[in-house]
């Protein structure tokens, strides 16, 4: 059996506008706040507090045919045309990273050196996360 995975990527930063970093990325959202805006749940109840950075997070899909490195590959070519705002992002503190559940089958996944220069000469970070 061959693993499954879901890749969002997650933008953060000390104060960008949300709407902005949308609209560079090129792709809807799945949720999104702003430094300073009051916190909310998932359905939108109030929480204590306020957002200390902003945030954006889009899903990037996920499939169970094993080829993680692969469906990364492709969306990086999807970001090529985000890289100088991506730059940007991180030179002024914002950090951009994929954020993958992985779960588990019966093998793993290499990521060559070509994928992993790509993630990193667009300043892209990854986090996996297995679920088990």
């Amino acid at each position: 059996m061959a693993f499954s995975y879901r890749v969002t990527l997650q933008v953060r930063h000390p104060d960008a506008d949300p709407e902005k970093i949308v609209a560079a990325i090129g792709r809807a959202a799945r949720r999104y706040w702003k430094v300073g805006e009051a916190r909310t749940t998932l359905t939108g109840e109030p929480l204590s507090g306020t957002y200390q950075e902003s945030y954006c997070v889009f899903d990037h899909g996920g499939s169970e045919d094993g080829q993680l490195a692969s469906f990364l590959r492709r969306t990086l070519v999807d970001l090529e045309n985000a890289a100088e705002f991506i730059n940007d992002l991180r030179r002024t503190g914002g950090k951009v990273n994929y954020y993958v559940s992985w779960f588990p089958g019966d093998h793993g996944e290499l990521f060559d050196v070509d994928l992993i220069a790509d993630m990193a000469r667009l300043g892209i970070d990854l986090g996996i996360e297995p679920v088990c």
